[in-house]
């Protein structure tokens, strides 16, 4: 298990862990963050279909692995002042911990890749949703239940993006190890965050 998982693991309470079964990936809920149409709006349309998939270089691919990195911890730091629930602040600050890891991990895989970062609709698209999720965090009036709804949604969202897109188009077998890894990691946050989600009812 990666640093990343462990580190997630270690935080959370032991009910959140019991019914953990591996690394499968959950279907979405259906719920939408203010009656805004998050999920099914214009912005969510790449991750339904092949439309819009593009061929990513390893530099783009390293950029959209930063840009989930840095939008999860920029989400759970906007999030973190509003909420209530110890079990969501745990989640949130474990989310903070684990991507920071592996953000400094991709940066470290960059360097001696000498992979540049590289900017693409895919990344661009992520960054405009993690956008919007700190701003409706912003002027949430239910965090704890908004904060989990917005990272079943994120995390369902990286995932199809890692299999659809970024695992297919990786040419260098360290940056496929690392999307591996991931993957399992950002999996097990999506079964967390179901499970605390559903606890939140």
């Amino acid at each position: 298990m990666n640093v990343l998982s462990k580190t997630l693991l270690t935080g959370l309470t032991v009910s959140a862990v019991i019914s953990l079964t591996g690394c499968q990936t959950m279907p979405m809920t259906g719920h939408t963050m203010n009656g805004n149409g998050y999920a099914e709006g214009h912005h969510g349309k790449m991750w339904h279909g092949h439309e819009n998939m593009e061929n990513l270089t390893d530099g783009q691919i390293l950029k959209v692995l930063s840009t989930a990195n840095n939008g999860e911890i920029m989400q759970a730091t906007a999030a973190m002042p509003k909420l209530q629930n110890a079990q969501v602040r745990n989640y949130a600050q474990n989310m903070i911990n684990g991507h920071t890891d592996n953000e400094q991990k991709g940066q470290a895989l960059g360097s001696r890749l000498q992979l540049v970062p590289q900017v693409s609709n895919t990344s661009n698209k992520l960054q405009y949703d993690s956008n919007d999720i700190i701003n409706q965090l912003n002027q949430s009036m239910s965090a704890d239940k908004d904060y989990m709804m917005s990272q079943v949604k994120v995390h369902h969202k990286v995932l199809r993006t890692i299999d659809n897109q970024l695992l297919p188009n990786a040419k260098n077998p360290e940056l496929r190890d690392m999307l591996v890894q991931t993957r399992a990691a950002v999996a097990m946050h999506l079964q967390m965050a179901e499970q605390i989600n559903s606890m939140l009812r």
